[in-house]
Protein backbone atom coordinates (compact mmCIF):
# COMPACT_ATOMS: atom_id res chain seq x y z
CA UNK A 1 0.00 0.00 0.00
CA UNK A 2 1.44 3.17 -1.26
CA UNK A 3 1.45 6.40 2.05
CA UNK A 4 -0.54 8.42 -0.38
CA UNK A 5 -3.70 5.84 0.07
CA UNK A 6 -3.26 6.70 3.67
CA UNK A 7 -3.82 10.31 3.13
CA UNK A 8 -6.97 11.96 5.17
CA UNK A 9 -9.37 14.35 3.27
CA UNK A 10 -11.23 17.43 5.08
CA UNK A 11 -13.97 15.31 4.61
CA UNK A 12 -12.70 12.94 6.96
CA UNK A 13 -11.83 15.45 9.92
CA UNK A 14 -15.13 15.60 11.38
CA UNK A 15 -15.45 11.70 12.27
CA UNK A 16 -12.20 12.16 13.39
CA UNK A 17 -12.50 15.21 15.45
CA UNK A 18 -15.61 13.56 17.27
CA UNK A 19 -13.80 10.17 18.26
CA UNK A 20 -10.65 12.50 19.59
CA UNK A 21 -12.76 14.82 21.38
CA UNK A 22 -14.36 11.44 22.83
CA UNK A 23 -10.88 9.24 23.48
CA UNK A 24 -9.65 12.63 25.67
CA UNK A 25 -12.49 13.01 27.54
CA UNK A 26 -12.96 9.45 28.30
CA UNK A 27 -9.59 9.73 29.62
CA UNK A 28 -10.22 12.56 31.58
CA UNK A 29 -13.27 10.67 32.72
CA UNK A 30 -10.90 8.02 33.89
CA UNK A 31 -8.90 10.91 36.12
CA UNK A 32 -11.85 12.30 37.51
CA UNK A 33 -14.51 9.55 38.26
CA UNK A 34 -12.19 6.33 38.62
CA UNK A 35 -11.64 3.18 36.01
CA UNK A 36 -14.79 1.11 36.31
CA UNK A 37 -16.94 4.05 35.15
CA UNK A 38 -14.97 5.49 32.61
CA UNK A 39 -13.84 1.81 31.23
CA UNK A 40 -17.66 1.29 30.46
CA UNK A 41 -18.21 4.76 29.20
CA UNK A 42 -15.53 4.03 26.81
CA UNK A 43 -17.22 0.47 25.94
CA UNK A 44 -19.98 2.87 25.14
CA UNK A 45 -18.34 5.24 22.96
CA UNK A 46 -16.52 2.80 21.25
CA UNK A 47 -19.99 0.91 20.43
CA UNK A 48 -21.59 4.11 19.30
CA UNK A 49 -18.38 4.34 16.24
CA UNK A 50 -18.63 0.94 15.51
CA UNK A 51 -22.20 1.86 14.83
CA UNK A 52 -21.73 5.15 12.93
CA UNK A 53 -19.05 2.86 10.95
CA UNK A 54 -21.78 0.31 10.34
CA UNK A 55 -23.98 2.90 8.95
CA UNK A 56 -21.34 4.46 6.58
CA UNK A 57 -19.66 1.13 5.67
CA UNK A 58 -22.01 -1.46 5.36
CA UNK A 59 -25.70 0.15 5.72
CA UNK A 60 -27.17 -3.03 4.13
CA UNK A 61 -26.08 -4.96 6.97
CA UNK A 62 -26.64 -2.41 9.94
CA UNK A 63 -29.83 -1.72 8.97
CA UNK A 64 -30.83 -5.68 8.44
CA UNK A 65 -29.53 -6.08 11.47
CA UNK A 66 -30.97 -2.99 13.36
CA UNK A 67 -34.69 -4.29 12.35
CA UNK A 68 -34.90 -7.45 14.30
CA UNK A 69 -32.95 -5.60 17.11
CA UNK A 70 -35.77 -3.09 17.34
CA UNK A 71 -38.32 -5.82 17.20
CA UNK A 72 -36.70 -7.82 20.12
CA UNK A 73 -35.84 -4.92 22.77
CA UNK A 74 -39.34 -4.45 23.95
CA UNK A 75 -39.33 -8.01 25.18
CA UNK A 76 -35.95 -8.50 26.22
CA UNK A 77 -36.48 -5.37 28.54
CA UNK A 78 -39.52 -7.04 30.14
CA UNK A 79 -38.33 -10.32 30.62
CA UNK A 80 -34.04 -9.86 30.69
CA UNK A 81 -32.58 -6.70 30.30
CA UNK A 82 -34.47 -3.86 31.91
CA UNK A 83 -31.64 -1.65 30.67
CA UNK A 84 -31.74 -2.25 27.30
CA UNK A 85 -34.22 0.33 26.51
CA UNK A 86 -31.97 2.97 25.46
CA UNK A 87 -30.09 0.82 22.72
CA UNK A 88 -32.76 1.80 20.65
CA UNK A 89 -31.60 5.44 21.03
CA UNK A 90 -27.40 4.73 20.65
CA UNK A 91 -28.53 3.31 17.58
CA UNK A 92 -30.65 6.06 16.10
CA UNK A 93 -27.96 8.58 17.09
CA UNK A 94 -25.54 6.32 15.52
CA UNK A 95 -27.59 6.26 12.31
CA UNK A 96 -28.02 10.50 12.15
CA UNK A 97 -24.42 10.91 12.86
CA UNK A 98 -23.43 8.74 9.68
CA UNK A 99 -25.92 10.32 7.91
CA UNK A 100 -24.56 13.70 8.56
CA UNK A 101 -21.15 12.66 8.26
CA UNK A 102 -21.40 11.29 4.69
CA UNK A 103 -23.18 14.31 3.98
CA UNK A 104 -20.12 16.55 5.01
CA UNK A 105 -17.68 13.99 2.67
CA UNK A 106 -20.08 14.44 -0.24
CA UNK A 107 -19.82 18.10 0.25
CA UNK A 108 -15.97 18.09 0.45
CA UNK A 109 -15.44 15.39 -2.16
CA UNK A 110 -17.66 18.17 -4.25
CA UNK A 111 -20.43 15.35 -5.11
CA UNK A 112 -24.04 15.90 -4.94
CA UNK A 113 -26.31 14.93 -2.03
CA UNK A 114 -28.27 12.69 -2.02
CA UNK A 115 -31.68 12.66 -0.63
CA UNK A 116 -34.82 15.60 -1.47
CA UNK A 117 -34.40 19.49 -0.32
CA UNK A 118 -37.92 19.95 0.47
CA UNK A 119 -38.30 16.72 2.58
CA UNK A 120 -35.49 18.00 4.84
CA UNK A 121 -36.60 21.62 4.85
CA UNK A 122 -39.91 20.20 6.22
CA UNK A 123 -38.34 17.89 8.56
CA UNK A 124 -36.39 20.74 9.88
CA UNK A 125 -39.32 22.99 10.11
CA UNK A 126 -41.44 20.02 12.13
CA UNK A 127 -38.45 19.28 14.39
CA UNK A 128 -37.91 23.62 15.18
CA UNK A 129 -41.46 23.86 16.44
CA UNK A 130 -40.84 20.82 18.81
CA UNK A 131 -37.79 22.64 19.90
CA UNK A 132 -38.97 26.07 20.36
CA UNK A 133 -42.28 24.80 21.66
CA UNK A 134 -44.26 27.96 21.72
CA UNK A 135 -47.68 26.20 22.83
CA UNK A 136 -45.98 25.40 25.93
CA UNK A 137 -44.09 29.03 26.46
CA UNK A 138 -41.01 27.83 25.34
CA UNK A 139 -40.64 26.24 28.34
CA UNK A 140 -38.26 23.08 28.81
CA UNK A 141 -39.14 20.86 31.24
CA UNK A 142 -38.49 16.47 31.21
CA UNK A 143 -41.89 15.90 29.06
CA UNK A 144 -41.23 18.71 26.35
CA UNK A 145 -37.49 16.61 26.03
CA UNK A 146 -39.47 13.29 25.43
CA UNK A 147 -41.85 14.55 22.86
CA UNK A 148 -38.71 15.93 21.08
CA UNK A 149 -36.80 12.94 21.08
CA UNK A 150 -40.01 10.85 20.42
CA UNK A 151 -41.14 13.11 16.96
CA UNK A 152 -37.55 14.15 16.01
CA UNK A 153 -35.95 10.21 15.75
CA UNK A 154 -38.45 8.50 13.35
CA UNK A 155 -38.43 12.00 11.21
CA UNK A 156 -34.32 11.94 10.90
CA UNK A 157 -34.55 8.18 10.60
CA UNK A 158 -36.65 9.58 7.24
CA UNK A 159 -33.87 11.75 6.46
CA UNK A 160 -31.12 8.70 7.33
CA UNK A 161 -32.85 6.17 5.22
CA UNK A 162 -32.50 8.62 2.23
CA UNK A 163 -28.51 9.60 2.44
CA UNK A 164 -27.20 6.31 3.49
CA UNK A 165 -25.18 4.32 0.41
CA UNK A 166 -26.00 1.60 -1.67
CA UNK A 167 -29.97 1.94 -1.63
CA UNK A 168 -31.04 -0.43 -3.75
CA UNK A 169 -28.59 -3.19 -1.82
CA UNK A 170 -29.99 -1.92 1.48
CA UNK A 171 -33.44 -1.94 0.87
CA UNK A 172 -33.36 -5.75 -0.63
CA UNK A 173 -31.74 -6.65 2.62
CA UNK A 174 -33.89 -4.58 4.86
CA UNK A 175 -36.88 -6.27 2.88
CA UNK A 176 -35.54 -9.57 3.75
CA UNK A 177 -35.15 -8.95 7.35
CA UNK A 178 -38.17 -7.12 7.86
CA UNK A 179 -40.10 -9.95 6.52
CA UNK A 180 -38.47 -12.70 8.41
CA UNK A 181 -38.42 -10.33 11.80
CA UNK A 182 -42.28 -10.11 10.74
CA UNK A 183 -42.60 -14.34 10.71
CA UNK A 184 -41.03 -14.71 14.58
CA UNK A 185 -42.93 -12.08 16.08
CA UNK A 186 -46.44 -13.42 14.30
CA UNK A 187 -45.28 -16.72 15.69
CA UNK A 188 -44.59 -15.09 19.04
CA UNK A 189 -48.12 -13.80 18.92
CA UNK A 190 -49.37 -16.94 18.11
CA UNK A 191 -48.00 -18.63 20.69
CA UNK A 192 -49.13 -16.41 22.80
CA UNK A 193 -52.63 -17.77 22.76
CA UNK A 194 -51.47 -21.02 23.91
CA UNK A 195 -49.52 -19.80 26.73
CA UNK A 196 -52.46 -17.87 27.88
CA UNK A 197 -52.49 -14.40 30.07
CA UNK A 198 -51.78 -16.03 33.74
CA UNK A 199 -48.55 -17.67 32.13
CA UNK A 200 -46.97 -14.39 30.71
CA UNK A 201 -47.96 -12.26 33.73
CA UNK A 202 -45.59 -15.41 35.29
CA UNK A 203 -43.02 -14.17 33.32
CA UNK A 204 -43.20 -11.07 34.03
CA UNK A 205 -45.35 -9.15 31.80
CA UNK A 206 -48.24 -7.32 33.46
CA UNK A 207 -52.04 -6.90 33.39
CA UNK A 208 -51.86 -3.10 32.77
CA UNK A 209 -49.30 -2.98 30.71
CA UNK A 210 -48.82 -5.30 27.89
CA UNK A 211 -51.54 -7.84 28.59
CA UNK A 212 -55.15 -6.81 27.30
CA UNK A 213 -58.41 -9.12 27.20
CA UNK A 214 -61.02 -8.49 25.19
CA UNK A 215 -63.40 -10.62 27.22
CA UNK A 216 -61.67 -13.64 28.13
CA UNK A 217 -59.37 -13.77 24.73
CA UNK A 218 -55.86 -12.38 24.70
CA UNK A 219 -55.24 -9.93 22.32
CA UNK A 220 -51.47 -10.88 20.78
CA UNK A 221 -48.73 -8.39 21.31
CA UNK A 222 -45.85 -10.54 20.29
CA UNK A 223 -42.31 -8.84 21.08
CA UNK A 224 -43.69 -5.89 21.48
CA UNK A 225 -45.26 -3.67 24.53
CA UNK A 226 -48.88 -3.68 23.62
CA UNK A 227 -51.20 -5.11 20.55
CA UNK A 228 -51.56 -1.85 18.80
CA UNK A 229 -47.60 -1.61 17.77
CA UNK A 230 -47.33 -5.51 17.26
CA UNK A 231 -50.03 -4.88 14.80
CA UNK A 232 -48.69 -2.01 12.93
CA UNK A 233 -45.20 -4.29 12.97
CA UNK A 234 -47.23 -6.98 11.23
CA UNK A 235 -48.82 -4.56 8.79
CA UNK A 236 -45.38 -3.55 7.60
CA UNK A 237 -43.87 -6.88 6.89
CA UNK A 238 -47.28 -7.82 4.97
CA UNK A 239 -46.93 -4.85 2.74
CA UNK A 240 -43.44 -5.88 2.39
CA UNK A 241 -44.91 -9.16 0.75
CA UNK A 242 -46.82 -8.14 -1.05
CA UNK A 243 -45.26 -5.34 -2.83
CA UNK A 244 -41.86 -7.09 -2.80
CA UNK A 245 -42.21 -10.61 -3.53
CA UNK A 246 -43.55 -12.29 -6.11
CA UNK A 247 -46.10 -15.08 -5.68
CA UNK A 248 -44.29 -18.65 -4.81
CA UNK A 249 -44.63 -21.19 -1.63
CA UNK A 250 -42.64 -19.24 0.61
CA UNK A 251 -44.43 -16.23 0.27
CA UNK A 252 -47.76 -17.97 0.86
CA UNK A 253 -46.50 -19.53 3.86
CA UNK A 254 -45.11 -16.54 5.37
CA UNK A 255 -48.20 -14.52 4.73
CA UNK A 256 -50.45 -16.68 6.12
CA UNK A 257 -48.14 -16.38 9.48
CA UNK A 258 -48.49 -13.10 9.63
CA UNK A 259 -51.92 -12.70 8.79
CA UNK A 260 -52.84 -15.30 11.57
CA UNK A 261 -51.02 -13.55 14.15
CA UNK A 262 -52.50 -10.04 12.95
CA UNK A 263 -55.37 -11.49 13.48
CA UNK A 264 -54.90 -12.43 17.35
CA UNK A 265 -54.21 -8.96 17.80
CA UNK A 266 -57.54 -8.02 17.26
CA UNK A 267 -56.92 -4.68 16.26
CA UNK A 268 -60.14 -3.06 14.63
CA UNK A 269 -57.81 -0.28 12.57
CA UNK A 270 -55.55 -3.28 11.15
CA UNK A 271 -58.65 -4.56 8.84
CA UNK A 272 -58.77 -1.41 6.94
CA UNK A 273 -55.16 -1.20 6.73
CA UNK A 274 -55.49 -4.31 5.04
CA UNK A 275 -58.21 -3.37 2.78
CA UNK A 276 -56.13 -0.44 1.92
CA UNK A 277 -53.13 -2.63 0.79
CA UNK A 278 -55.47 -4.73 -1.03
CA UNK A 279 -56.53 -1.97 -3.02
CA UNK A 280 -53.16 -0.70 -3.52
CA UNK A 281 -51.88 -3.94 -4.81
CA UNK A 282 -55.06 -4.66 -7.29
CA UNK A 283 -53.73 -0.54 -8.25
CA UNK A 284 -51.16 -1.85 -9.26
CA UNK A 285 -52.26 -5.35 -10.80
CA UNK A 286 -53.92 -2.56 -12.99
CA UNK A 287 -57.36 -3.16 -11.77
CA UNK A 288 -58.35 0.58 -11.15
CA UNK A 289 -62.00 0.89 -10.45
CA UNK A 290 -61.74 -2.00 -7.60
CA UNK A 291 -58.74 -0.42 -6.49
CA UNK A 292 -60.73 2.87 -6.26
CA UNK A 293 -63.26 1.34 -4.18
CA UNK A 294 -61.45 -0.38 -1.20
CA UNK A 295 -59.52 2.77 -0.89
CA UNK A 296 -61.90 4.83 -0.51
CA UNK A 297 -63.54 2.36 1.78
CA UNK A 298 -60.76 2.08 4.06
CA UNK A 299 -59.98 5.89 4.01
CA UNK A 300 -63.91 6.84 4.88
CA UNK A 301 -64.03 3.68 7.33
CA UNK A 302 -60.93 5.11 9.22
CA UNK A 303 -62.52 8.54 9.65
CA UNK A 304 -65.78 6.32 10.84
CA UNK A 305 -64.08 4.81 13.53
CA UNK A 306 -62.57 7.97 15.06
CA UNK A 307 -66.02 9.53 15.38
CA UNK A 308 -67.76 6.14 16.48
CA UNK A 309 -64.95 5.89 18.93
CA UNK A 310 -66.12 8.46 20.74
CA UNK A 311 -68.41 6.33 22.41
CA UNK A 312 -65.89 3.35 23.06
CA UNK A 313 -65.52 2.21 26.79
CA UNK A 314 -61.58 2.24 26.93
CA UNK A 315 -60.85 4.70 29.43
CA UNK A 316 -57.68 6.85 29.51
CA UNK A 317 -57.18 9.97 31.94
CA UNK A 318 -56.89 12.79 30.79
CA UNK A 319 -55.48 16.41 32.81
CA UNK A 320 -58.33 18.87 32.01
CA UNK A 321 -56.15 21.43 34.66
CA UNK A 322 -53.36 21.89 37.01
CA UNK A 323 -54.90 19.45 39.81
CA UNK A 324 -57.42 18.05 37.86
CA UNK A 325 -57.80 14.78 36.09
CA UNK A 326 -60.90 13.34 34.39
CA UNK A 327 -61.36 9.37 33.27
CA UNK A 328 -62.98 9.52 29.63
CA UNK A 329 -64.11 6.95 27.33
CA UNK A 330 -63.14 7.10 23.91
CA UNK A 331 -61.00 9.78 21.42
CA UNK A 332 -63.23 12.05 20.49
CA UNK A 333 -64.52 12.93 23.56
CA UNK A 334 -60.74 13.10 24.99
CA UNK A 335 -59.58 15.79 22.75
CA UNK A 336 -62.56 18.00 23.27
CA UNK A 337 -60.66 18.55 26.76
CA UNK A 338 -57.02 18.36 25.70
CA UNK A 339 -58.34 21.26 22.95
CA UNK A 340 -61.16 22.97 24.35
CA UNK A 341 -59.74 26.51 23.71
CA UNK A 342 -59.42 27.35 20.34
CA UNK A 343 -56.73 30.18 20.88
CA UNK A 344 -54.37 27.34 21.42
CA UNK A 345 -55.20 25.28 18.11
CA UNK A 346 -52.49 27.49 16.12
CA UNK A 347 -49.71 26.59 18.17
CA UNK A 348 -50.67 23.61 20.06
CA UNK A 349 -51.12 23.52 24.35
CA UNK A 350 -47.16 22.80 24.42
CA UNK A 351 -45.09 19.93 23.59
CA UNK A 352 -45.66 16.71 25.91
CA UNK A 353 -48.39 18.45 27.93
CA UNK A 354 -50.78 15.24 26.57
CA UNK A 355 -50.24 12.36 24.47
CA UNK A 356 -47.38 9.56 24.93
CA UNK A 357 -44.73 12.05 25.88
CA UNK A 358 -46.58 13.30 28.48
CA UNK A 359 -46.55 9.15 29.80
CA UNK A 360 -42.93 8.64 28.87
CA UNK A 361 -42.12 11.24 31.01
CA UNK A 362 -43.39 9.63 33.74
CA UNK A 363 -40.98 7.12 34.31
CA UNK A 364 -36.78 6.80 33.57
CA UNK A 365 -36.30 3.60 31.54
CA UNK A 366 -38.69 0.65 33.12
CA UNK A 367 -42.68 1.42 32.47
CA UNK A 368 -42.94 -0.86 35.98
CA UNK A 369 -40.75 2.47 37.92
CA UNK A 370 -43.62 5.07 36.33
CA UNK A 371 -44.88 7.77 39.15
CA UNK A 372 -48.56 7.49 38.91
CA UNK A 373 -48.68 10.84 40.89
CA UNK A 374 -47.31 12.07 37.41
CA UNK A 375 -49.81 10.55 34.77
CA UNK A 376 -51.18 13.51 32.89
CA UNK A 377 -52.59 12.03 29.60
CA UNK A 378 -52.59 9.34 26.84
CA UNK A 379 -55.47 9.41 24.46
CA UNK A 380 -54.81 7.90 21.19
CA UNK A 381 -55.09 9.50 17.62
CA UNK A 382 -51.53 10.57 15.76
CA UNK A 383 -52.90 13.68 13.95
CA UNK A 384 -54.60 14.97 17.32
CA UNK A 385 -51.63 14.99 19.25
CA UNK A 386 -49.51 16.63 16.60
CA UNK A 387 -52.32 19.18 17.04
CA UNK A 388 -51.96 19.35 20.68
CA UNK A 389 -48.19 19.21 20.62
CA UNK A 390 -47.45 21.67 17.95
CA UNK A 391 -51.00 23.07 16.52
CA UNK A 392 -52.46 23.27 13.26
CA UNK A 393 -49.42 24.37 11.84
CA UNK A 394 -47.76 21.47 12.53
CA UNK A 395 -50.49 19.41 11.00
CA UNK A 396 -50.28 21.31 7.70
CA UNK A 397 -46.80 20.69 7.78
CA UNK A 398 -46.61 17.16 8.42
CA UNK A 399 -49.80 16.81 5.32
CA UNK A 400 -46.89 18.85 3.55
CA UNK A 401 -44.19 15.98 4.48
CA UNK A 402 -46.64 12.97 3.43
CA UNK A 403 -47.50 14.70 0.38
CA UNK A 404 -44.22 15.21 -0.78
CA UNK A 405 -43.31 11.76 -0.15
CA UNK A 406 -46.01 10.28 -1.96
CA UNK A 407 -45.07 12.68 -4.96
CA UNK A 408 -42.08 10.91 -4.45
CA UNK A 409 -43.39 8.19 -4.82
CA UNK A 410 -45.29 8.45 -7.85
CA UNK A 411 -42.57 9.42 -9.77
CA UNK A 412 -41.21 5.92 -9.55
CA UNK A 413 -44.62 4.62 -10.02
CA UNK A 414 -44.83 6.12 -13.36
CA UNK A 415 -41.59 4.78 -14.52
CA UNK A 416 -42.89 1.36 -13.29
CA UNK A 417 -41.12 0.59 -10.55
CA UNK A 418 -42.57 -1.62 -7.84
CA UNK A 419 -39.97 0.56 -5.16
CA UNK A 420 -42.91 3.49 -5.60
CA UNK A 421 -45.13 0.99 -4.69
CA UNK A 422 -44.08 -0.24 -1.66
CA UNK A 423 -43.22 2.88 -0.68
CA UNK A 424 -47.08 4.34 -1.12
CA UNK A 425 -47.74 0.72 0.76
CA UNK A 426 -45.68 1.99 4.05
CA UNK A 427 -46.93 5.71 3.76
CA UNK A 428 -50.89 4.07 3.98
CA UNK A 429 -50.08 2.08 6.87
CA UNK A 430 -48.55 4.90 8.93
CA UNK A 431 -50.96 7.37 8.47
CA UNK A 432 -53.70 5.20 8.42
CA UNK A 433 -52.64 3.69 11.79
CA UNK A 434 -52.20 7.20 13.44
CA UNK A 435 -56.11 7.92 12.89
CA UNK A 436 -57.25 5.96 15.82
CA UNK A 437 -53.56 5.62 17.41
CA UNK A 438 -50.54 8.17 18.42
CA UNK A 439 -48.38 5.67 15.64
CA UNK A 440 -45.93 8.83 14.59
CA UNK A 441 -44.03 8.26 17.75
CA UNK A 442 -44.80 4.50 18.19
CA UNK A 443 -41.69 2.21 18.39
CA UNK A 444 -40.72 0.38 16.67
CA UNK A 445 -43.18 0.76 14.29
CA UNK A 446 -42.60 4.97 13.57
CA UNK A 447 -39.02 4.54 13.54
CA UNK A 448 -39.00 1.32 11.29
CA UNK A 449 -41.47 2.68 9.16
CA UNK A 450 -39.85 6.21 8.00
CA UNK A 451 -36.17 4.40 7.91
CA UNK A 452 -38.12 2.26 5.31
CA UNK A 453 -39.86 5.05 3.53
CA UNK A 454 -36.33 6.53 3.02
CA UNK A 455 -34.44 3.90 2.07
CA UNK A 456 -37.45 2.62 -0.81
CA UNK A 457 -37.28 6.27 -1.91
CA UNK A 458 -33.40 6.67 -2.38
CA UNK A 459 -33.79 3.26 -3.81
CA UNK A 460 -36.16 4.75 -5.99
CA UNK A 461 -33.70 7.35 -7.60
CA UNK A 462 -30.58 4.94 -7.36
CA UNK A 463 -32.87 2.73 -10.07
CA UNK A 464 -34.48 6.20 -12.06
CA UNK A 465 -30.38 7.07 -12.17
CA UNK A 466 -29.49 4.35 -13.85
CA UNK A 467 -32.63 3.74 -16.38
CA UNK A 468 -31.97 7.21 -17.28
CA UNK A 469 -28.08 6.31 -17.95
CA UNK A 470 -29.20 3.92 -20.26
CA UNK A 471 -31.55 5.14 -22.01
CA UNK A 472 -29.36 8.51 -22.72
CA UNK A 473 -27.71 8.12 -26.18
CA UNK A 474 -24.12 7.35 -26.56
CA UNK A 475 -22.06 10.33 -27.17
Amino acid sequence: MRPSSLALTRADLPLLGAGAFMTVASALAAIRIGGTLSVGLLFGITMFFFFVAGFMAFPHITIAAMIPTFALIPALKVLLLPWIGPLKDVLTLAAIAAAFVLVIQRSGEGHRQQGDFWVGAIVVFLIGLYLVNLGGHMERDVAWGQGLRLMSEPLLLLLVGMLLSNARRTLRWAIASLVATGVFVALTGIAQQVVGPDKLVAWGYSYTLQVRLIGDRLRSFGTMDESFVYAAFLLLALAALLFWYRRGIMVVVAGSVIVVGLAFAQVRTSLIICIALLGLWLARSHRPTVAVFLLTAAVTSAAAILVWSSSGTESRTVRAGPSLFLTINGRTEGWKIVLNNPRTWAVGKGVGEVGVAAERATYSVSRRERDLEKESSAVDSGYFALIADVGFIGLVAFFALAGRLLSLAKRAIDRGSRIGWLTVAFLAILLLDAVTRDSFTGFPSAFLGMLLVGVSLAAAEEEGEELAEVRAPAR
